[in-house]
């Protein structure tokens, strides 16, 4: 998959696990989510934990310059972002819901599921899965 701004991304990562919310721009409810995953990336970063983070826009109508505004907005310019075109990641792993986190291991299995998590029970569950 490639990510908003040209990475490539891949799921599973090589050796890591990742933390992936699926969200809108539009929904108001993700605000939070997307933040904590922000948050959870920020942390990992200073403490060392290897993992990967990814948001994922489950609305293919949304452009890049609305999601990059809506990412520096709930200040997680930082983690990539990506649109689920064809809906290939929400069908993948069963997400019919915005604001679902998932963490997957560096397997490529599921190993912990929640609606907007806070960012401390995002590093802990990565830390559970392998990081």
């Amino acid at each position: 998959m490639t990510s908003i701004d040209g990475q490539q991304v891949s799921l599973p990562a090589a050796g890591k696990p990742t933390a992936v919310f699926f969200f809108s721009v539009g929904c108001g409810e993700c605000v939070g989510g997307v933040r904590s995953l922000g948050e959870a990336a920020a942390s990992a970063e200073d403490n060392g934990t290897d993992a990967q983070f990814l948001a994922v826009d489950m609305d293919p109508r949304e452009p890049k310059e609305t999601i990059e505004g809506f990412m520096e907005y709930v200040e997680a310019e930082h983690v990539p972002a990506a649109i689920d075109e064809g809906a290939v990641l929400s069908q993948r792993f069963d997400v019919a819901a915005l604001s679902t986190l998932i963490i997957v291991d560096a397997d490529g299995k599921v190993t912990f599921r929640a609606t907007d998590p806070a960012a401390d029970t995002i590093v802990a569950e990565l830390e559970k899965a392998g990081a």
